[in-house]
């Protein structure tokens, strides 16, 4: 099993120094991954959900790449019809090449129907056909050897060239989404599965799916699972555990941000990934047996009211408590 971070980028952490900061504590802490969500405008009727200050994933992840060694980086996820495919394509690829080889791609298809009016994109009903061409034109301009070419719905060119090509071959393209349609995008089009919050048995039969689409095409690369975490809390034992907040403890909620699942909770009623070391191992445990590989874990979601001390201070207290108690994670195993 491998580590990584979900850096917030946005809202009291959306600050220079703070990212910084906390990028900082996952490289020296020894955490293999940092991750950066994605939002580029909110609208007004979202702006008490989602908070409209927001650096720029892509820009964090760069940024982090250039002030670091070791730690690998990536977005969770990047909502790909914000983006032209081509020049997105050379946006990674260069930052790919930059960091040697250390961007992952996590992609989703997005939910805030105003964010995507405001940026013009095709239609939000289309967004999951958006996402699968945009797919199929990164794929095809990282991967040729000379001019391509792509005639879609939505994007169309001839006959162009697209160098450097990411210095990872294949590109780490991690595909979000838990429903069928999510399931067979990630298994076509993708080397990776970047689910949010699934039980470990919805886990494991995600897996199973996308292992059998996979074997029905005849693809047989290499392919990753990973797991986008709920809160994440490490606490002493017997401490009181709030509930952490839910879309449902917001009046008027729009539609559209019902998307998210559920936090996960064990048979006894406690929220996964929140409690002592050894309860957080312990679903761990029962993550890795569902098959996930690599897990993006969340330190701020889990306590509303935290702050940077607050979540450097579990990064600290992930490492020294939880980590020694995972056994089986391999700094040589193959790169996310």
């Amino acid at each position: 099993m491998k580590f990584g971070v979900v850096i917030p980028n946005h809202g009291p952490f959306g600050d220079r120094g703070a990212i910084r900061e906390l990028i900082t504590a996952a490289e020296d802490l020894g955490f293999d991954t940092a991750w950066f969500g994605d939002h580029v405008v909110i609208p007004d009727y979202a702006k008490n959900l989602s908070h409209p200050n927001w650096f720029d994933a892509l820009a964090c992840c760069i940024f982090g790449a250039g002030m670091t060694s070791r730690l690998r980086f990536g977005t969770d996820v990047l909502v790909l019809p914000y983006r032209n495919p081509v020049v997105l394509s050379q946006l990674v690829a260069g930052a790919d090449q930059l960091s040697d080889g250390r961007i992952t791609l996590g992609v989703g298809v997005g939910y805030i129907s105003g964010e995507f009016a405001a940026l013009g994109t095709p239609p939000y009903d289309e967004r999951g056909a958006i996402t699968d061409e945009y797919l199929e034109v990164l794929r095809a301009l990282w991967s040729a050897d000379g001019a391509v070419s792509h005639h879609g719905r939505y994007i169309n060119f001839d006959d162009v060239h697209a160098s450097p090509a990411p210095l990872q071959q294949p590109f780490p393209l991690w595909v979000g989404g838990n429903n069928p349609r999510g399931l067979r995008r990630a298994a076509l089009l993708g080397n990776g599965w970047h689910p949010l919050f699934p039980t470990p048995e919805e886990y494991a039969a995600g897996r199973s799916r996308i292992l059998a689409t996979r074997d029905e095409f005849g693809l047989d690369q290499p392919f990753a699972f990973s797991f986008s975490c709920p809160g994440v809390a490490v606490l002493d034992p017997g401490a009181p555990r709030a509930k952490p907040l839910s879309y449902d403890d917001f009046p008027d909620i729009p539609a559209e941000y019902r998307y998210a699942p559920p936090f996960p909770t064990t048979a006894d009623g406690r929220t996964r990934f929140v409690g002592s070391a050894e309860e957080v191992a312990a679903d761990i445990a029962d993550y890795a047996a569902a098959g996930v590989e690599h897990l993006a874990l969340r330190f701020w979601t889990a306590d509303p009211t935290a702050r940077v001390a607050d979540v450097l201070a579990q990064f600290e207290r992930f490492a020294r408590e939880v980590t020694p108690l995972c056994v089986g994670r391999s700094r040589d195993a193959a790169p996310l």
